[in-house]
C-alpha cells in the first residue's frame, strides 16, 4: 500500500519544479455533464490532461464528521478549517498537481470540478483578500463537496462571503488561473471564473445550457462569443485539432445531438457516456496544439452519475481501469485511501487503507 502522508515542505518543493516546467502546457482537462434519466441522473464525464509527465490519482473517501487538514494559505489572513458534512468521495492528483483535487462527489448528489483557465493568471494580482475564510486552490473542491448539498447552498455561501479561494498562494509556489464548477443530481449547474480586476463571477445554469461543457480557455463570455462562428450541429464544420476552444466546440456538438438511454444498465450508459467524451474531448499523447504549440493528452477520464455516485476511472495511459463504489465507502468509520493508479496498472479490484 502506498504511503499516501504528503509532507508539505517536500510538496510544495517537488510542485514548485514540476508544475513551473509545464506551466505553458495548461489548455488541457474537459468536462461534460449529460442528462442519464430517472436511473442515472445527471451523468459526468472529465478528464486529467496534461503536458510532459502522466498524471497519477489516487482516491480519498472522506466520512462525514471528519476534520479536513487544510494547506496552509500565508498569504490570508483568515485561513479557512472545516469538518466534512457531507460523506464524499475525493478525487485527487498527486504525482505533478501534489496533493489537489479535481473531481470529487458527495452523498446528496453533489460534485465540483476543477480545470485549468489560463487567461485568469493575470487577474490574480487583482484578487484581494476580502476577509472571507479562504481556501488552497488544490482544496476547494474538497471544500465545496464536504460542505454543501445542492449548488444553490454553494453558490449562496459564496455569496455570504462564507469562503473565498486562495488565488495568490497558488499551487507549488506558482500562481495559476483555474476555474471550476459545481454540479447537482436536479441539474443545476454554477462555473466560478476569476475574471478582469480580481472578480470572481459565477455563471448559472443546468444541464440544457452551455454550463453543460467545460474545457479550459477562454472565459465563459469569450467562448460563448468563439462558437457563434460556428454552426454547432454541423460536425463537418468543427475544427478537427486538440485546442481548448476547438474541444469545447466538439463536446457541445456531442452534447446537443446525442442522448443517454434513460433504461440503459449503469455498464452501458458509462460507455457510451465515455464514447461522447472520447469523440471531442481526449486529447492521444504526442499531437500538437495549433494555439500554444504544446503537447498535452489525456491521462485520467473519470465517469460517474450523482444518483450513486459510482465512478469508473480509466488510466488513458496504460488502458487500464478501476471501478469505485460510492456504497461501499459509505462503510467507512475514517478516512481512506485507495491509489487508483497503481491498482488499476496492476490489473487489480480497488483496495483502501488508512490516509497516513
Amino acid at each position: 500500500m502506498k504511503n499516501f502522508k504528503l509532507n508539505k515542505l517536500a510538496v510544495a518543493a517537488i510542485a514548485a519544479v514540476s508544475l513551473a516546467s509545464v506551466v505553458t502546457t495548461a489548455s488541457a482537462c474537459s468536462r461534460l455533464i449529460m442528462d442519464g434519466g430517472d436511473t442515472h441522473g445527471v451523468t459526468v464525464a472529465r478528464s486529467f490532461d496534461w503536458g510532459g509527465s502522466e498524471l497519477q490519482s489516487i482516491v480519498k473517501a472522506h466520512p462525514a464528521g471528519t476534520a479536513v487538514k487544510a494547506y496552509e494559505v500565508p498569504e490570508y489572513k483568515n485561513a479557512a478549517s472545516w469538518t466534512v458534512k457531507h460523506h464524499t468521495v475525493d478525487y485527487v492528483e498527486v504525482e505533478t498537481f501534489h496533493g489537489t483535487s479535481g473531481e470529487a462527489i458527495n452523498d446528496k448528489g453533489l460534485s465540483a470540478s476543477l480545470l485549468y483557465q489560463n487567461p485568469s493568471v493575470e487577474f490574480v494580482k487583482d484578487a484581494a483578500d476580502n476577509g472571507a475564510p479562504a481556501i488552497h486552490m488544490s482544496q476547494i473542491v474538497n471544500y465545496l463537496v464536504t460542505q454543501f448539498a445542492t449548488v444553490e447552498e454553494a453558490v449562496n455561501a459564496f455569496e455570504a462571503n462564507e469562503f473565498q479561494t486562495a488565488w495568490k498562494t497558488g499551487i507549488g509556489g506558482h500562481q495559476h488561473g483555474f476555474h471550476f464548477s459545481v454540479q447537482d443530481k436536479s441539474g443545476n449547474i454554477a462555473l466560478f471564473q476569476l475574471n478582469e480586476g480580481g472578480k470572481m463571477i459565477v455563471h448559472r445554469g443546468d444541464i440544457t445550457s452551455d454550463l453543460r461543457v467545460m474545457a479550459n480557455m477562454p472565459l465563459r463570455q469569450d467562448i460563448l462569443a468563439h462558437a457563434e462562428k460556428f454552426d454547432l450541429n454541423k460536425a463537418e464544420e468543427l475544427p478537427s485539432d486538440i485546442s481548448s476552444a476547438s474541444r469545447y466546440l466538439r463536446g457541445y456538438h456531442v452534447t446537443a445531438n446525442a442522448k443517454l438511454d434513460p433504461k440503459a444498465d449503469w455498464v452501458d450508459t458509462r460507455g457510451k457516456m465515455k464514447g461522447f467524451f472520447d469523440f471531442g474531448n481526449k486529447v492521444p499523447q504526442d499531437l500538437i496544439d495549433p494555439t500554444n504549440a504544446e503537447s498535452y493528452a489525456t491521462w485520467e477520464t473519470f465517469i460517474y452519475n450523482l444518483e450513486t455516485g459510482d465512478t469508473t476511472y480509466y488510466n488513458e495511459g496504460n488502458g487500464s481501469q478501476l471501478n469505485i463504489s460510492f456504497a461501499e465507502t459509505k462503510t467507512f468509520t475514517k478516512q481512506m485511501c485507495a491509489d487508483m493508479f497503481q491498482q488499476a496498472r496492476a490489473g487489480e479490484t480497488i483496495t483502501w487503507g488508512e490516509c497516513q
